[in-house]
């Protein structure tokens, strides 16, 4: 069987979901499909046997450029060929607008939800209860991104979203890659209840577990992200540093994951706390993983419903455990394990302290002995090969 993957992104151009997609066409191919990726990545990470065609027109990074290139996309002779050469077109990212098209050559369409575009503007939910509000799209703009332009621009376009709920009817599967994602969508877009199937995503090559660092230390990976809890974390992480905790915090994400007020406010801290806050830029990814796995604990205080968060996966199966908000998937990946202890509510300082205190209590072997369980436990349940059939089912059906 012929999958043609459409994708604006590719790894190593992104974060989670894109590493997810590039997982996953590995996962395909050793099932047995044949796999061509259509992306607009000029330097992807290259998988042998799956072969890769660059388009400038998906390299489009603002959301209603992209669409309006979709329809353009659709009018090039190369691309119809692949189209109809092909049996399952999957698209794991927003090319929503292709949908119809393919339907209309009589292909099947798999979409695969890393995020909430199809029912939120700004592609997050804050809460799974409700809607999104006018006031959620313009404090995700000026918080997240600091820009009052961005949310004056994302007032007037919001309305526009709803053509991807449109669009996403007409697909033939919907993966979810958690419950509750799955839960969420389906209570925004009823009519997809039925084509909706939740397959986990797969974890990358794990490396040996590293020694746990001398000197306690938290690692916080959310950059400056305002839904990320950036600012929930500055709180507890100062108020640990005022009780007299020795500790340090090892901040990934490079300056480009920050705003330059919050690099000073960190350089502004260090000069108060003796450099506990250690900045350290963009880390090589494989270094990401040793990082987690020498650290104490994870911190993730994130307050959106984050579908299956790899930060949460990676720790867990590197032997950390995390300080997590109780919030998306992130309960899903650790439910019937100690870290269920250090989950807190979303946006509670006090209870994210509260976590981070017991974690200090602990010994280093204690530590260590809780972080062999988790790995053992992440590893049976992201276990490749479960992954692959639920898969191998959903583009065969």
């Amino acid at each position: 069987m012929k999958i043609l993957v459409i994708s604006e992104r590719w790894w190593p151009e992104g974060t989670g979901g894109i590493l997810a997609s590039h997982l996953i066409s590995r996962v395909l191919r050793d099932s047995g499909f044949e796999l061509l990726v259509v992306h607009g990545t000029k330097k992807p990470v290259i998988i042998e046997g799956i072969n890769y065609i660059y388009s400038g027109l998906l390299s489009a990074r603002n959301k209603y450029r992209l669409w309006l290139n979709c329809f353009v996309l659709t009018k090039q002779p190369w691309f119809v060929k692949v189209v109809q050469k092909c049996d399952v077109v999957y698209i794991p990212r927003i090319c929503y607008p292709l949908i119809p098209f393919v339907k209309k050559l009589g292909k099947k369409v798999v979409v695969h939800l890393h995020d909430y575009q199809p029912v939120s503007y700004s592609s997050i939910v804050y809460n799974g209860e409700g809607g999104e509000s006018l006031s959620d799209i313009i404090r995700f703009e000026v918080l997240e991104h600091g820009s009052i332009s961005r949310a004056i621009f994302g007032a007037f376009m919001a309305p526009v979203n709803i053509l991807a709920k449109l669009w996403l009817r007409e697909a033939d599967a919907v993966i979810c890659v958690s419950r509750r994602q799955a839960k969420i969508i389906s209570r925004r877009i009823p009519e997809l209840a039925r084509k909706i199937r939740v397959v986990y995503n797969p974890l990358p090559e794990i490396p040996p577990l590293e020694e746990k660092l001398e000197n306690p230390a938290f690692t916080y990976a959310g950059g400056g992200s305002y839904v990320k809890g950036f600012h929930i974390f500055i709180k507890a992480a100062l108020n640990i540093l005022k009780r007299g905790r020795n500790v340090d915090f090892m901040i990934t994400g490079g300056s480009r994951a920050f705003q330059y007020q919050q690099i000073k406010f960190i350089e502004r801290l260090n000069n108060m706390f003796t450099g506990v806050f250690r900045l350290l830029g963009h880390i090589p990814y494989e270094d990401v993983l040793k990082l987690y796995s020498r650290s104490s604990a994870i911190l993730v205080p994130s307050i959106w419903e984050e579908p299956l968060p790899y930060v949460i996966m990676e720790a867990t199966a590197m032997g950390t455990i995390p300080v997590a908000s109780r919030i998306g998937g992130i309960p899903e990946i650790v439910e019937g394990t100690y870290a269920e202890k250090t989950l807190f509510t979303p946006g509670s300082v006090e209870e994210m302290i509260d976590r981070m205190e017991v974690v200090l209590s602990m010994s280093r072997e204690g530590l260590v002995d809780i972080g062999y369980k988790l790995r053992e436990y992440v590893l049976r349940k992201f276990d490749r090969e479960t992954i692959a059939l639920k898969l191998f089912k959903i583009f065969e059906a």
